[in-house]
């Protein structure tokens, strides 16, 4: 990659930090967390290096959501990889020129086609990625990529050609902990989150109905909760984030199926 990316510059920082604390009450510390290189670039008019964020919660309370909403709120390139499902590390590396299936790295053709050089990266059940694959361990290849020395000089196995992936923003979530190795947890800006309450529920289910009418193509404000479908949400939500839209999906169904028909 001779020819540079260009690295996003948000507008509105600390606007659209609040905006993302105010849709995500549940979560303030990882908010903060990603926030602290777009904070410094307040200050110091560079954003720097961003030190990996390692989110751990229980199985469905919405870490990735969370990192989703906050970069792309904050206008980045996203995109979410399941290395949990992943049965060797050769996507991350790179697949030398002899294999008949030879191709670049995923994420050095992610920064060439987003044409940026600090999009975000969330990989999700980090705990879980194989440590025993043909070709190695995931856990141990991503070491490369979010180590400060060695990110400057990424190797690309079928590129073969030293990319620097430095300006990546890297986020990781978990629900265990302990199969995490300690290389990896040492590289990384570990947050716990606790799972959301029935206080949060009403801001999270505005959230969810916002993103359903982004999907839908609709204008914000087409779908609102009246008193009675907060109660019933409050009343039944458990901290499951699925089990939340879900629930909202329903109450948006209920509410068109209303609508007056031409």
């Amino acid at each position: 990659m001779r020819t540079p990316s260009k690295l996003h510059e948000p507008e509105n920082i600390r606007a659209r930090i609040q905006e993302v604390e105010q849709a995500c009450p549940h979560a303030l510390p990882a908010v903060q967390a990603m926030a602290e290189t777009d904070l410094k670039w307040l200050e110091w008019g560079t954003s720097g290096i961003a030190r990996p964020v390692l989110l751990v919660e229980p199985p469905g309370c919405g870490k990735s959501t969370v990192a989703r909403m906050y970069y792309h709120t904050l206008g980045y390139e996203v995109m979410t990889m399941n290395v949990g499902a992943m049965g060797d590390p050769l996507s991350l590396t790179g697949t030398h020129q002899t294999f008949g299936d030879a191709k670049p790295s995923t994420i050095v053709e992610y920064l060439a086609t987003t044409g940026m050089a600090n999009p975000c990266i969330i990989l999700d059940e980090v705990d879980k990625a194989p440590t025993d694959g043909r070709f190695g361990s995931v856990q141990n290849a991503l070491l490369q990529f979010l180590d400060m020395g060695e990110c400057r000089q990424f190797r690309d196995a079928f590129l073969n050609v030293p990319v620097d992936v430095s300006r990546v923003r890297w986020v990781l979530t978990a629900n265990d902990l302990s199969t995490v190795s300690e290389p990896l947890k040492s590289r990384c800006h570990i947050i716990h989150m606790d799972s959301p309450d029935v206080t949060h529920a009403p801001a999270l289910a505005m959230n969810i109905i916002r993103q359903i009418e982004q999907d839908r193509n609709l204008c914000p404000g087409w779908f609102t909760l009246d008193g009675m479908e907060r109660r019933v949400l409050a009343q039944n939500f458990t901290g499951d984030m699925r089990a939340l839209r879900r629930m909202v999906e329903i109450i948006v169904d209920q509410q068109v199926r209303q609508w007056p028909k031409c």
